[in-house]
């Protein structure tokens, strides 16, 4: 018989046990009657992951961890503060902090309507507050729902569209913007420059790309070539592109694949986990269909353990009208050194 070997209580809501596993049998043996021990643990949901060689370890989910709204990620003063591979944009099931990349890679969240995805936005943007203020981060927006970051304009110089045609255009400019940094790159004999006012990281969030892509068969091409473009060769030059969709599926969003970071906050069907986190995502406990569909719910979440493949539970902090009007009076007080240096941060 498996035999338990630790049990550890994280909250009130969260347990972990390491379980020895038996000669002959594998992590399969357990992912496969997920459901049925929930039942008999009379937990809300099971998960689980791989430990040492010939150890696993279920996540025990007995109620729901996420009772309370996390409030918005505090902006810290300066761009020094910043790393851009790890920002804060809420709470793990485990109670640490949720922490995800903006540069090195492409990203994209799905969610249906009011799963909280503009949480996940916002949480990002607050998080490096500073290194818009400094010229360092530049995001480009598109809004196709023209009011979900319409507040942002201000801090935007243009970089904000909210029509289909209007973000095609957009999307072309940035493509534009990202070959001439790749011909600086060219000529100065580099791979990769650090991040600078110079080579800014240049971050282009795509709010209902599904919508965007099903407006106008002409404008769906021209979005479609310019974001794989963005995904395939944007990373040595800081080119980032964050998608966010409601139907994650690839007739839906066809360059899926080339996004390798991703996000499944609330969906509403089975099979939407599987295709954002991957092949056996719902079976490892990637429930993020049944997920409640009320306001209380969102910004809660899966994403997976870059390490051990494994889905966490997660909730993106809440970010108020007030927090936005707050995040662009920061922005818009200038560069804490107006000077002309270029000094290279992480």
């Amino acid at each position: 018989m498996p035999r338990v070997l630790r049990v550890r209580s994280w909250s009130a809501s969260i347990d972990t046990v390491r379980v020895r596993m038996v000669p002959g049998q594998a992590l399969r043996a357990f992912s496969a009657v997920l459901p049925e021990l929930a039942a008999t643990l009379k937990a809300e949901r099971v998960a689980v992951e791989q430990g040492k060689p010939g150890e696993v370890v279920l996540i025990v989910q007995r109620d729901e961890p996420f009772t309370h709204v996390i409030p918005a990620p505090e902006m810290p003063e300066s761009s020094d503060a910043v790393d851009l591979r790890s920002l804060c944009l809420g709470e793990t099931e485990l109670g640490g902090e949720w922490r995800e990349p903006l540069i090195g890679t492409q990203h994209l969240t799905a969610g249906a309507t009011g799963a909280g995805k503009n949480s996940v936005v916002m949480a990002k943007l607050r998080a490096v507050a500073p290194m818009i203020r400094d010229g360092l981060v530049r995001p480009w927006v598109c809004d196709p729902k023209l009011f979900e970051f319409v507040a942002l304009k201000p801090i935007l110089d243009g970089r904000y569209a909210d029509t289909p045609e209007d973000c095609a255009e957009l999307i072309a400019r940035f493509v534009d913007n990202m070959g001439r940094k790749q011909k600086r790159l060219q000529r100065k004999r580099k791979r990769s420059v650090p991040v600078s006012r110079e080579n800014p990281v240049d971050w282009l969030i795509i709010d209902e790309v599904g919508f965007l892509l099903a407006y106008n068969a002409e404008y769906a091409h021209e979005i479609t070539s310019a974001c794989s473009v963005i995904s395939s060769m944007g990373r040595a030059t800081n080119d980032i592109l964050d998608v966010y969709v409601q139907e994650p599926s690839k007739d839906v969003v066809p360059i899926r694949d080339l996004l390798p970071h991703r996000v499944c906050l609330r969906v509403t069907s089975e099979r939407h986990p599987d295709m954002v986190l991957g092949d056996g995502a719902r079976e490892r406990g990637a429930i993020a269909d049944e997920i409640p569909a009320d306001e209380s719910s969102a910004g809660i979440g899966f994403r997976v353990d870059s390490r051990s493949r494994i889905p966490r539970r997660v909730r993106a902090a809440y970010t108020s009208d007030a927090d936005v009007d707050a995040l662009v009076a920061f922005v818009k007080a200038g560069p804490a050194d107006s000077g002309p240096g270029l000094r290279a941060v992480a």
